[in-house]
């Protein structure tokens, strides 16, 4: 399985023209093909990050499926709305990911994942980008006896054709009631990369931006 990791630097006065274009357009369409699916629609959280930044995340089941994809954008069907979607960004950073063997959103069940919107709960994501040594290996769980853990991987990709040591780490972030008392008290928070929270190996440096899939996003 690869995944497309798309950053679309949108314009600020057309984000919700960009994402009913997806939602309307982008998904349907590369859900008609049995290999591909997109997974989700992130936003940058505003003021909590880069503004009008947006992560798309599909699924394509091999580099057959992802050349048709490619083929698709650029001269076929969706030639289209990729042009009109140029024109609402300021640019696009695309890479091409393979999950980890310790990920756990190793495979994807690509039939299972809906193709058309479907309203729900919003949901809130941290994603890292890392450099180090040893974040092949499963994250670490949290160390503090009987805590909830802050942040879940829900993901961890590699690049797909290049063998450095760069990785992405996608967290969900727990519901509000598990977190929301830490900004009033602090009790039994520790530290947002401390004991309820997964551990990175030491020598482990990198970014990290908070993130918010929109209603309709196909995962949440």
């Amino acid at each position: 399985m690869l995944f497309v990791h798309d950053v679309h630097a949108v314009i600020g006065e057309r984000e919700l023209e960009f994402e009913d274009s997806v939602r309307a357009e982008y998904a349907p369409a590369v859900g008609a093909d049995d290999d591909t699916r997109l997974l989700w629609y992130l936003n940058s959280t505003h003021g909590a990050g880069e503004a009008y930044k947006v992560v798309t995340i599909t699924a394509v089941r091999d580099g057959a499926a992802w050349e048709r994809l490619v083929e698709r954008l650029r001269r076929g069907d969706l030639s289209a709305w990729n042009s009109r979607a140029e024109a609402m960004r300021y640019g696009l950073q695309s890479s091409l990911l393979v999950g980890l063997p310790s990920s756990p959103l190793l495979d994807v069940e690509l039939a299972s994942v809906p193709t058309a919107p479907e309203e729900h709960a919003l949901a809130v994501y941290r994603e890292d980008t890392l450099d180090g040594p040893g974040l092949d290996e499963p994250l670490g769980a949290p160390s503090a006896p009987g805590a909830d853990a802050v942040l879940t991987a829900v993901a961890t990709f590699r690049p797909a054709v290049d063998a450095g040591p760069r990785r992405v780490v996608l967290y969900r972030v727990a519901e509000p009631d598990r977190w929301k008392p830490a900004f009033g008290t602090d009790a039994g928070w520790a530290d947002w990369s401390g004991s309820l929270t997964p551990t990175l190996p030491p020598g482990v440096s990198g970014s990290s931006r908070i993130l918010r899939t929109s209603s309709w996003s196909p995962l949440r």
